[in-house]
């Protein structure tokens, strides 16, 4: 039988007419010794309550982590609380004092305090006390902050970029600053990457290099300036060895040194254009052998996976078009998130097949997860026999819900502009590992392709190993 080719990518087409290709919830991964099947369909994690008696009771304005800060707890900044979160024994404290405003805020680390950026001013803590700094020196309506040679950079809406004293953030004096100098331009964020802020401006970027041994000019600026600016403050962040950040044209783009290439395609760009630079929030997590990048709006959320298929697939919450956890954090090999603008604070993990599980052994609310598969066509009404679905077998559960699990398929011969029913079969109760997922009656494809459609709503976690079609078997 012939293998038809499985979506390696999301896109979304533009109108009626074109191809698309659907890889929701889920991912492409090399497939370790069977050079028959080099590639397979992963699921995206679930999820599980890690504040199951609702400690956080307001909006989760940014989280954070540092090893070297308050014993490494996770930050949670629920409100106007500082509250700190123990991965070890799942408790929450909190750290006195308040953190005033309502906004996206901010965190940035030394090795001894934290700065915490919101409405415009900076609040530090050293860990067991957070107020607003004192320092009278400091700019109003600061925008962005990051962290280099243990000063804390931060860019104004005054057009200059300011810097605190060494490992001292509530310390700064009216000299601390610098004015864009090569291409003058609105300042949009700070990001660090090794030992070169970048000031993201409206038009373009500008690498700044540190001098740790002049504390007079600690900063210098490169001589290239990057040609693209950038949109979103909160749609910049360090990746490994790249900065990744949406620029002024909607496009995506990767940025080391002073070299910017684009990794978006228009379907990226089109989900861009129908967000406000306000609602474009990214994110990034390791997980195995993948580096993701998710690129969150409240309608889309657009992710790219540096390492397996170096392409996008879209992730999505049942009920919703976009992804519940705009805001991801990792500590110890562990994955956690929260939502956009509500109190849910949550662990991520390819072990939990559902989303908001109350505890690791009971199921939350269903992932949908959805691929298609093409078969190409040079001559019309060719024949398509049967449809076999390889994958993982008998992987259901004991009883309940997933005990019987399905996956659904439909099918469309004209290039996807019509489509049959949705028809279910099983993909193996529990053990029963010989499983034959199956399709008879698939009618005869037309120019230029076939497109199989498929649907697993179950609190199972399986992969999908290759789609066969033709003659039977």
């Amino acid at each position: 039988m012939a293998r038809a080719q499985l979506a390696s990518k999301h896109f979304e087409r533009e109108q009626a007419g074109m191809s698309e290709r659907i890889l929701l919830n889920m991912y492409v991964a090399e497939t370790e010794g069977d050079p028959a099947r080099p590639v397979k369909l992963e699921t995206t994690p679930g999820s599980v309550d890690r504040d199951p008696t609702n400690v956080i009771t307001g909006t989760i304005r940014a989280i954070g982590q540092s090893d070297s800060f308050a014993n490494g707890l996770i930050l949670i900044l629920d409100g106007t609380t500082l509250r700190t979160w123990n991965l070890s024994t799942g408790t929450f404290g909190t750290i006195t004092g308040t953190v005033s405003g309502t906004d996206r805020a901010q965190m940035a680390f030394t090795q001894t305090e934290l700065a915490i950026l919101s409405g415009g001013s900076i609040y530090v803590s050293d860990g067991s006390t957070v107020a607003v700094a004192g320092d009278a020196d400091f700019p109003s309506n600061i925008t962005s902050i990051a962290t280099l040679n243990q000063r804390i950079l931060m860019t104004a809406d005054d057009g200059q970029w300011h810097y605190t004293e060494v490992l001292d953030i509530d310390n700064i004096t009216g000299l601390n600053f610098y004015t864009a100098e090569a291409a003058p331009d609105n300042l949009k964020a700070v990001v660090v990457l090794g030992s070169i802020a970048y000031l993201c401006g409206d038009e373009t970027i500008e690498p700044w290099y540190a001098d740790s041994s002049n504390t007079n000019d600690p900063f210098s600026r490169s001589s290239t300036v990057v040609p693209y600016g950038v949109r979103a403050r909160d749609g910049v962040v360090v990746l490994e060895d790249v900065v990744v950040f949406v620029d002024n044209k909607n496009n995506v783009r990767t940025l080391s040194g002073v070299s910017a290439p684009k990794i978006s395609d228009a379907g990226v760009v089109r989900a861009l254009k129908a967000a406000s630079a306000d609602d474009i929030m990214a994110s990034t997590y390791s997980d195995d052998d993948h580096t993701f990048f998710l690129l969150n709006t409240p309608n889309r959320c657009l992710t790219y996976d540096f390492d397996g298929a170096k392409d996008w697939h879209r992730r999505k919450t049942n009920g919703v078009e976009g992804y519940d956890f705009a805001r991801i954090i990792e500590q110890d090999g562990r994955i956690f998130g929260a939502k956009r603008s509500d109190s849910t604070f949550v662990e991520l993990s390819r072990d939990y097949a559902t989303d908001e599980q109350p505890d690791v052994s009971t199921l939350g609310t269903d992932i949908e997860r959805e691929f298609t598969a093409h078969i190409p066509h040079q001559k019309s009404r060719k024949r398509l026999g049967w449809i076999f679905c390889e994958g993982s077998k008998g992987v259901g559960l004991a009883s309940g819900d997933g005990s019987d699990p399905q996956i659904g398929r439909r099918i469309s011969n004209d290039n996807g502009n019509t489509w049959s029913a949705w028809d279910y079969r099983d993909v193996g109760a529990q053990g029963v590992y010989d499983e034959r997922t199956k399709w008879t009656r698939n009618g005869r494809g037309k120019r230029p392709q076939s497109v199989i459609h498929f649907r697993v709503i179950e609190p199972v976690k399986f992969d999908i190993t290759g789609v066969l079609w033709g003659q039977r078997s």
